[in-house]
């Protein structure tokens, strides 16, 4: 094995300007020239990146305070917000400019322009410089260059590398959806076109009272306002809006009655008139939102997981093979990996603590505290209002009892374990939840106190209760396969808190834009002083409830409509909201939400569907180390063997490791080319020995070209600091000092030793054979006064 070290990489570091072709930046600044230079040490730098972020933060929080000052505004607030906003639209001015002297304008290859991000970036940057230039003029044209400003938080993506593998997949696959989305939009034409047939016209009714004024003549006599249905199909684009919405299947029950109930042009509604009609509805429920909505979904999905596979498996020009991919993602396994808890935190065998400690690390407790637990969620879960005194009574001995239980569990463990019981997760989760029974316990005995500072609220007691039910997650290790699924959980959590982001920042946007386009429609059928979109905040709590479909075209219909029902600058709209409602339910609804299971289902197909997937590969590893670290009998609480023991640790793997334990001289050359490095009390750390041991078995077969040997130097740094943290806390006489002076292999040392001691003893074995030889000869007195006589060697 030769994995360089962080000298090499330093040595082998590519020279400024190595990824632009571009030698003249603007025909002036040329590759040498030492301002060009500069300028791409500080664009590249992580502080110049932190910097943008946090300008990126502050322009979005300008955006949301201008929601605030939309309608209720003075000369004052909005000279100051102008002057931020053009404070915002130079630095991201200056960053554009800055980046193109570095990387070139766009002709060569690496140019600025020719990253799609970054066409983003100066998008944004060109419209917030006309933004700003023409904020003192108000005219029509400028509302849309404002309204363009919403898009400043899409930013964000391009400065996280994560966040744009998730998006490159997602546009990649709407790519790969253009021939389902034709499909979908003809079977939609084809059924609009039949519904402005069958319907055009007769979707009218009274305002008074729809059943008893049939015609328009009888309902204004009546004092009524004849009114058109929201949807309707007077027109193939209001056709299509109504089988948009039945789609989404919301309120499909009320349209199914305005479809059988209608009679004629121009006519009002009868009960069941026309209840044939029906049938149009249900072909349609069944073939458009039931068939061709979750055929677009499942198209999504299978082109979302094979980009982003390529995606992920993309490094610069070069895509990774399967196997590469599995050693990286084991990588990272090896890092979090730690020793057994119980084989790290057992006592020595003559201490008093042994015997609790294999009493609390025996299957059978185990077991019997899991049955405990079980019973205790059974008494949680008997109490049920009105129950008589007697029975509460019973409940609460019964709490009681299994407090103490859980108690006297909490007291054993930390016996046998000591102070490394604080080392576990679990068990600082048993202790608050312990703690918590028992605050439980206080506060409903105070309940009843006449004191009112000790009096608290049964709100508190709930909560405290539902944390005890929390004990049920002490289950997940006794069972293998929901362990399994839990870490297949946890392995998701990084792709999801991606797409999550990915989801705030689009409802970000659309709350904000939500604002600008619709903040004076202050009444309307469901547009009211809580559901509008006068301010961010509750813009943001309404496109929550339209995401989720809950009468999201009702909304629609209050911010388009401009005719009857609305006065203007008070609940009349505009005929954009039909298309930000229905990309809002395109995007959010259909994309967004959907990106969440995806990405988990994802993972389950990698990792736990698949029989020979990477994490049951390693876990199998990892026992079989785990087993054999065991018995070479680590110290430091499991965590450090000595190196003497390595030889012996590496014959007793099994075969399919790569190491030849029946060979001595080609298992001793095995080990020497691990590199493997200690402290400079010669002491190895879990995590180095785990990554040198898997290394062997898992790259014999896959080529180590440049973006592997980075990963694995990386995951070599983050082992080393491990180690470090790791000494501190284990034996306190030893920092990062003694893992700088000892970078070069353990091993060498101790089999440089041994060879030179070997040679030694060849050496006087030679000169010993030759005094024999010349005493035999007769010369008795050779040497005798020698330093290197025969006397010098006992």
């Amino acid at each position: 094995m030769n994995i360089e070290d962080d000298h090499d990489e330093r040595s082998n570091e590519k020279p400024p300007l190595h990824n632009t072709q571009c030698n003249y930046s603007l025909y002036l600044f040329s590759k040498q020239n030492k301002f060009r230079i500069a300028g791409w040490r500080i664009a590249t730098s992580s502080y110049f990146e932190g910097a943008l972020i946090f300008f990126i933060i502050l322009s979005t929080l300008l955006l949301i305070v201008n929601t605030y000052y939309l309608k209720d505004s003075t000369d004052t607030i909005d000279n100051v917000l102008r002057i931020i906003n053009i404070c915002f639209v130079s630095i991201f001015a200056v960053e554009s400019v800055f980046k193109i002297i570095v990387y070139g304008f766009f002709f060569d290859k690496g140019s600025y322009l020719r990253d799609t991000w970054n066409v983003l970036d100066f998008f944004i940057a060109i419209i917030g410089i006309m933004d700003a230039s023409l904020s003192f003029v108000n005219i029509p044209m400028i509302r849309v260059l404002r309204l363009l400003r919403t898009l400043r938080p899409l930013r964000f993506m391009s400065h996280n590398k994560n966040m744009r593998i998730l998006v490159k997949a997602v546009f990649k696959s709407m790519g790969a959806l253009f021939n389902t989305l034709i499909l979908i939009l003809i079977v939609y034409l084809m059924f609009s076109i039949v519904g402005v047939n069958f319907f055009a016209g007769k979707f009218q009714y009274c305002s008074e009272d729809i059943f008893v004024y049939s015609t328009k003549g009888e309902c204004e006599a009546g004092g009524g306002e004849w009114r058109t249905y929201d949807l309707n199909f007077d027109n193939v684009i209001n056709g299509l809006i109504f089988l948009f919405e039945l789609t989404t299947q919301e309120n499909w029950p009320l349209t199914v009655y305005q479809v059988v109930d209608c009679t004629d042009i121009d006519k009002g509604p009868a009960r069941n008139y026309s209840w044939y009609y029906s049938y149009y509805y249900v072909v349609f429920l069944f073939v458009g939102s039931m068939f061709l909505l979750n055929l677009f979904v499942g198209v999504l999905s299978y082109n979302f997981n094979k980009v982003q596979k390529q995606e992920k498996a993309t490094f610069g020009n070069v895509v990774a093979t399967e196997e590469q991919l599995q050693w990286i993602e084991i990588q990272r396994m090896i890092v979090r990996a730690e020793p057994n808890y119980n084989i790290r935190t057992t006592p020595d065998i003559h201490s008093w603590r042994a015997s609790i400690h294999k009493l609390i690390t025996n299957i059978y407790f185990e077991l019997a505290v899991a049955i405990v637990i079980l019973l205790n969620m059974i008494q949680m879960a008997m109490r049920y209002e009105g129950h008589p005194d007697w029975y509460d009574t019973m409940l609460n001995v019964f709490n009681y009892t299994f407090t103490g239980i859980f108690t006297v569990e909490i007291i054993l463990k930390l016996i046998g374990y000591g102070c490394d019981f604080w080392y576990d997760a679990w068990n600082i989760f048993d202790f608050i939840i312990v703690i918590c029974s028992y605050v439980d316990i206080v506060l409903s005995n105070m309940l009843s106190t006449s004191l009112e500072f000790l009096t608290v609220g049964p709100q508190l007691l709930r909560v405290l209760r539902v944390l005890r039910v929390a004990r049920l997650f002490r289950l997940v290790r006794k069972f293998r396969r929901l362990q399994a699924i839990m870490e297949i959980i946890q392995l998701s959590l990084p792709s999801i808190l991606n797409v999550f982001t990915l989801l705030g920042l689009v409802m970000l946007i659309y709350s904000v834009l939500g604002c600008f386009l619709f903040y004076d429609v202050e009444e309307g059928n469901l547009i009211d002083d809580i559901n509008n979109f006068s301010n961010f905040g509750f813009s943001f709590m309404l496109c929550l409830r339209i995401v989720t479909g809950e009468d999201w075209n009702d909304f629609m219909f209050d911010c388009a409509r401009t005719t009857y029902g609305c006065a203007a600058g008070v609940g009349c709209g505009n005929v954009t909201a039909y298309l930000y409602f229905i990309s809002m339910q395109i995007i959010v609804t259909f994309v967004m939400l959907n990106l969440f299971v995806l990405v988990v289902l994802q993972l389950f197909e990698e990792y736990f569907i698949a029989e020979e997937n990477t994490l049951s590969t390693f876990k199998e590893d990892y026992e079989l180390f785990q087993e054999k670290w065991l018995e070479a009998k680590p110290s430091h609480m499991g965590y450090f063997i000595h190196v003497d023991k390595l030889r012996r640790f590496f014959r007793s793997l099994p075969p399919h490791f790569g190491f030849e334990g029946d060979d001595p001289n080609r298992l001793t050359s095995q080990i020497l080319a691990l590199g493997i490095r200690s402290d400079l009390h010669k002491n190895i750390f879990f995590n180095e020995l785990l990554f040198r041991t898997i290394f062997l078995r898992f790259t014999k077969n896959i080529e180590r070209i440049d973006f592997i040997k980075r990963r694995e130097r990386k995951t070599l740094r983050k082992i080393l600091k491990a180690a470090e943290k790791q000494a501190k806390r284990s034996y306190y006489d030893i920092g990062r000092s003694a893992f700088i002076m000892s970078q070069a292999n353990p091993f060498t040392s101790l089999m440089s030793l041994r060879i030179t001691l070997k040679l030694w003893r060849n050496y006087k074995n030679i000169h010993m054979n030759r005094v024999a030889e010349y005493q035999a000869q007769g010369i008795m007195n050779y040497m005798s006064d020698d330093e290197d006589s025969p006397d010098s060697f006992k």
